[in-house]
């Protein structure tokens, strides 16, 4: 929900420590744990590098992904803790999920109304504190998501675990933020993320600091990206390791 522009910096320190105002620039740290950085920097678990789009009223990058619109009552993917919920419309309170803003062609692409408008469909709607996990049966490459009112400074984060369940890396709202010159704070996208490293689960979480939510909808998810990305990603690391 788009609130934390409303947010002054000290604020912002007050209620999350992982904040800081020096500067006057926030600073986000590694707050989630310890044990999560740890994890990061673990001897012999692959770190995964993603390639990430967002656009407003975009579609799944990948051909003959698996979608989910999560229409039904128990989607078979999503496994919800905490204040963490299957919805319709709005909650109707301050720190509440809002649901996310269809435009473009995303509607269309997953059987969703209205082609313009908040979504009339059944979402996920996480709280603050809450998490929704996506599990699949096989390991994957490739997550597509409607991504609703994206919160930036770490208030919504994107947890992807291996096989193993080894974290290997995390996408917050800043990165998604970060990859569309176009885009604000508590607009609605559609992020493809693309890995260099195979994914078991993503888990989707927010801030327990802070009453922000994450609105997510139209899951596509693939096991090997396409060609394209393939090349792109090869480059990528081609150059890191320059």
């Amino acid at each position: 929900m788009k609130t934390t522009e409303s947010l002054n910096i000290n604020e912002l320190s007050l209620v999350n420590p992982g904040f800081s105002t020096t500067g006057n620039t926030v600073k986000k740290y590694l707050s989630i744990s310890i044990a999560g950085f740890l994890a990061l920097s673990a001897p012999g678990i692959a770190k995964a590098q993603f390639t990430i789009t967002a656009t407003i009223g975009g579609v799944p990058t990948v051909s003959g992904a698996t979608l989910e619109n999560f229409d039904e009552p128990s989607p078979s993917i999503l496994t919800l803790s905490g204040p963490a919920y299957l919805q319709t419309g709005p909650s109707g309170g301050y720190g509440e999920p809002t649901p996310p803003y269809f435009s473009g062609s995303t509607a269309a692409f997953f059987g969703e109304s209205p082609a313009n408008g908040y979504d009339a469909s059944q979402f996920v709607g996480i709280e603050s504190g809450g998490s929704a996990t996506l599990s699949f049966s096989t390991p994957q490459y490739y997550l597509g998501l409607l991504w609703g009112s994206i919160d930036p400074y770490g208030l919504n984060i994107l947890t992807f675990y291996d096989s193993a369940n080894n974290v290997i890396g995390t996408v917050e709202g800043d990165d998604v933020l970060s990859v569309n010159g176009s885009l604000s704070a508590g607009d609605t996208a559609y992020v493809n993320i693309t890995s260099t490293t195979p994914f078991s689960s993503v888990v989707a979480a927010t801030s327990p600091y802070y009453p922000e939510c994450f609105e997510i909808d139209d899951v596509a998810y693939a096991p090997v990206p396409e060609p394209a990305s393939l090349s792109l990603l090869a480059f990528g690391v081609f150059g890191i390791t320059l």
